[in-house]
C-alpha cells in the first residue's frame, strides 16, 4: 500500500494519546463491525486515527502499516496491537489487539463447536440441507479468494514485470507437485524475496537516479518522539528470540513423534501446526489457507476438506481478522480426535495468532533498524508478489476440494461465479455474498440437484 495519500493529506499529530478506555471502546466496537477482510480493516483503523481522531499523522500510519507488512501474520491484526501501543504502550497495545480479535474469535468458536456436535450427530452428512448450507457457504468463500487474489494482484504487482513473474512462478510451482510439500511454501517467499533484493541491488549498482530515488523515498524523515514504542530493545529481541525457540523446539517435537490419532499428545502436534503456519506465513489470510489446507487436510487427515472450507466460508462472513477461522478449526479438529472441543479451539487459534503478535510486540521497538535495512526493504516486494501467487494457487486447491465435498459440483460452480459476480460486479459485501451462497445451496437441494 502506497503511503502517498497519506502523507499528502496527513493532519498535524494530537499531542494528547487515545487513553486506555477510548481504546478499549473504539477497538471493541471495531472488533463487532470490522467485515471486509484486512483492506477494509486496515481502512477503518486509518479512518479512526489519522483522519478522525488525530491521534497519529499519516506519516507515521504508513509507516505502521509498512512494518506490518514486512512481518509473517495477519496484517491489520498486527496493526491493532501497534496502533495500541503507540498510544499508551504494551498495555495499550493488548487491550486494543484483543478487543478487535476477540469478538469474531467467539463467534468462530460457538459455530465450530456447533459444527463438532453436528457432525457428531450427522446433520452434516450428505443429503441433508445443513450439507447443502455449508456447501452454498464454502462455494462463495472460495470466489472471496479468487477477488482477494485479483485485488492483492493489482495492487502488489501492478504492472511491474518482475513481480508479476515471481507471482506467476510461485503459484506455478505451488500447484507442480502431486502431492502436499508444506515446505514448499517459506521456500517460495524467501525465493521471491532473494530475487527481487538481488535485482534492486544490480540495479542500484548502475547508479540509475530513478533507483536511487525510488529507495530514498521509501524511507520518509518522521518525528517519533511522540510515539511509544511499548518494550525497550532488548525485551523486544528477547521476544523475538522466545518466538525462534518456540519454533524450533515444537519443529523438533514434531519431527520426533507421530502425528496421527493414536498419538499420546495429538494437542500438542495442532499447535504446532498452527504456529509454524502464523510463524513462516507472509500476506494475512488469504495465504495462510493454502498452508492450513495442506497440513491438517492433505496431510495429517484431521479434518476432511469439506469441513475446512465451511471453516472459509463462515470466516469470511465474520467481523475481524481471518485467522479466527482457526478457532472453529481447532473445535472440529478435536470433535474428530475425541477430545476436549474447547482445548481444541484455544490452542488454534493461540498457535495461529502467537507468531505475528509476539513478532509486532518484539519488532517495533527495533522499528528505526528494520526500516533502515535496505536489503530487508528490497526484498518485500517479491516477498509479497510470491504471497500472492500462493493465493492465485490456493483458488485451484481449494476449487477441487470443492469439488470433491459437494453434493452438487455443477451447482457450486455456479454458486460460486455468482458470488463472484456480487462481490466484484455488484459490490456487495461479503457476510451478505456468503449468505447468499447458503441460501443457493438450500434451494439446490430443495430442487434436488445432486451429482
Amino acid at each position: 500500500m502506497s503511503s502517498t495519500p497519506l502523507l499528502e493529506h496527513a493532519p498535524p499529530n494530537n499531542t494528547t494519546p487515545a487513553s486506555l478506555w477510548l481504546l478499549a471502546y473504539h477497538f471493541l466496537i471495531l472488533g463487532c463491525t470490522g467485515f471486509g477482510g484486512p483492506s477494509a480493516h486496515v481502512g477503518l483503523f486509518e479512518t479512526l486515527f489519522v483522519e478522525r481522531k488525530h491521534w497519529l499523522d499519516g506519516a507515521v500510519y504508513a509507516e505502521l502499516l509498512a512494518v506490518c507488512q514486512m512481518l509473517p501474520g495477519p496484517t491489520s491484526t498486527q496493526m491493532s496491537f501497534a496502533l495500541g501501543i503507540t498510544q499508551q504502550g504494551t498495555l495499550g497495545g493488548l487491550i486494543s489487539g484483543l478487543l478487535f480479535m476477540l469478538p469474531g474469535a467467539v463467534l468462530m468458536t460457538t459455530l465450530g463447536v456447533g459444527t463438532a456436535e453436528a457432525l457428531k450427530r450427522g446433520l452434516l452428512d450428505h443429503g441433508t440441507w445443513t450439507a447443502a448450507t455449508a456447501a452454498g457457504l464454502s462455494s462463495v468463500g472460495v470466489a472471496l479468494i479468487g477477488n482477494a487474489a485479483l485485488s492483492l494482484g493489482s495492487k502488489i504487482c501492478g504492472t511491474v514485470r518482475l513481480q508479476m513473474a515471481i507471482c506467476a512462478a510461485s503459484a506455478a510451482l505451488t500447484l507442480l507437485p502431486s502431492k502436499p510439500v508444506p515446505w514448499l511454501f517459506p521456500v517460495l517467499l524467501v525465493s521471491g524475496g532473494v530475487v527481487s533484493a538481488v535485482d534492486k541491488t544490480v540495479r542500484m549498482s548502475a547508479r540509475s537516479d530513478a533507483v536511487a530515488q525510488e529507495d530514498r523515498d521509501a524511507q520518509p524523515s518522521i518525528d517519533r518522539s511522540s510515539i511509544k514504542f511499548g518494550l525497550r530493545a532488548w525485551q523486544g529481541a528477547c521476544v523475538v528470540g522466545i518466538w525462534a525457540c518456540m519454533l524450533l523446539g515444537f519443529s523438533v517435537f514434531a519431527l520426533s513423534t507421530p502425528t496421527s490419532t493414536d498419538s499420546t499428545q495429538p494437542q500438542l502436534h495442532w499447535f504446532y501446526s498452527f504456529f509454524y503456519t502464523g510463524s513462516l506465513v507472509y500476506g494475512g489470510g488469504p495465504v495462510v489457507l493454502p498452508v492450513l489446507q495442506t497440513i491438517i487436510c492433505d496431510r495429517n487427515h484431521w479434518i476432511r476438506d469439506a469441513q475446512f472450507l465451511a471453516a472459509l466460508g463462515l470466516a469470511q462472513a465474520m467481523p475481524g481478522p481471518m485467522f479466527n477461522l482457526s478457532p472453529f478449526l481447532g473445535a472440529v479438529i478435536a470433535q474428530s480426535a475425541g477430545t476436549n472441543v474447547y482445548v481444541g479451539a484455544l490452542l488454534c487459534w493461540l498457535g495461529l495468532f502467537a507468531p505475528g503478535v509476539m513478532m509486532i510486540f518484539g519488532v517495533l521497538p527495533l522499528w528505526r533498524g528494520l526500516r533502515n535495512n535496505r536489503i530487508y526493504q528490497r526484498a518485500v516486494p517479491g516477498v509479497s508478489a510470491s504471497a500472492v501467487g500462493l493465493i492465485f494457487a490456493s483458488i485451484f486447491s481449494l476449487h477441487a476440494s470443492l469439488q470433491a465435498s459437494s453434493p452438487f459440483p455443477s451447482a457450486s460452480d455456479a454458486i460460486a461465479v455468482t458470488g463472484f459476480a456480487l462481490i466484484r460486479v455488484g459490490n456487495v459485501p461479503a457476510p451478505l455474498s456468503v449468505l447468499c451462497g447458503g441460501v443457493l445451496g438450500v434451494l439446490a437441494w430443495a430442487c434436488g440437484i445432486e451429482q
